[in-house]
């Protein structure tokens, strides 16, 4: 599935309907995804905080694989969010999702940075599928910067090199990240973490996105990608400029945030698990406003 993908590749973390009575929505994820199918996005990462992975089970994430991969049948890309730091649960986790057919296998850096290395070695040489290393040590937090790296830019470069690593999705350190693209080869996919990032991280070597607008506005952002690597900074700055607004109004809001948008264009988005906070007045007409005013009419 990978293979017949058009690059750049762009995939977005998928949020999670949830019912009245705060079940997981395996209906509404069927008729999201069906739409997805026909839109420019190349895959989705399961298991994220998009996804309000904290707040769902074991069980929950695991039907909720199954209905997306049921649902694709191979049209786009599935990836697994893990998040473990043992080296058997990481492994256990990805051999479920394999069987249910995961393309890659997306582990988050653990935050016991003296486990790091070890973790790697064993991961990387038993993971059942490839790898995606994401650098995301404080998830939780969607409208502020990380402040900790999980490892250091040579360390990150050395796990990238293993034969089974498709690449590395950035975070947010753009000061950090310029200084670890040196060190993940060039035939290693390095993506950026968020809609804002494009043109600034593809100047320094990013050649792919895996954020949030993804869900909701694939096809300007790969073209936004996509020209950025052809060299034309300047149109995918403008393009880009359009998006900031947007982007900053839904993902400072969360889950609930993204969730409202999906709404608007067409999608079942809802309202986040409980304890979460639904939407103020304010911050739905912050969206809609930003909506409107980036000229996207639906997701395509």
């Amino acid at each position: 599935m990978i293979e017949k993908q058009n690059h750049p590749i762009l995939v977005a973390p998928m949020p999670t309907p949830f019912t009245k009575d705060d079940k997981v929505d395996l209906k509404a994820i069927e008729s999201n995804s069906l739409k997805w199918i026909n839109t420019d996005l190349s895959g989705f990462v399961m298991g994220t905080e998009n996804g309000e992975e904290t707040l769902l089970s074991p069980e929950e994430k695991i039907d909720i694989f199954k209905v997306v991969s049921n649902t694709l049948k191979n049209k786009k890309i599935l990836i697994a969010g893990v998040d473990n730091p043992s080296i058997s649960g990481t492994l256990n986790e990805s051999e479920k999702y394999a069987e249910l057919g995961a393309d890659l296998i997306r582990i988050r850096i653990p935050r016991r940075r003296n486990t790091i290395d070890k973790y790697f070695k064993e991961v990387l040489k038993n993971a059942p599928k490839p790898v995606l290393i994401i650098h995301q040590m404080s998830p939780g937090g969607f409208d502020s910067s990380m402040t900790t790296e999980g490892a250091d830019p040579d360390q990150i470069g050395r796990f990238c090199d293993n034969d089974n690593v498709f690449g590395y999705i950035a975070s947010h350190l753009v000061r950090f990240e310029m200084m670890t693209r040196k060190y993940v080869g060039k035939s290693k996919q390095f993506w950026v973490p968020n809609a804002m990032l494009m043109p600034t991280m593809s100047l320094e070597g990013a050649n792919g996105g895996c954020f949030m607008l993804g869900n909701i506005a694939p096809k300007i952002c790969r073209n936004i990608i996509k020209l950025s690597l052809e060299k034309n900074f300047t149109e995918a700055k403008n393009l880009n400029d359009k998006l900031v607004n947007l982007d900053w109004n839904i993902l400072s809001r969360g889950a609930a945030g993204i969730k409202y948008a999906l709404d608007l264009l067409g999608f079942i988005g809802g309202n986040p698990r409980k304890p979460q906070n639904n939407l103020t007045e304010f911050d739905r007409k912050s969206i809609s406003d930003a909506i409107e005013n980036s000229g996207i009419k639906e997701v395509e």
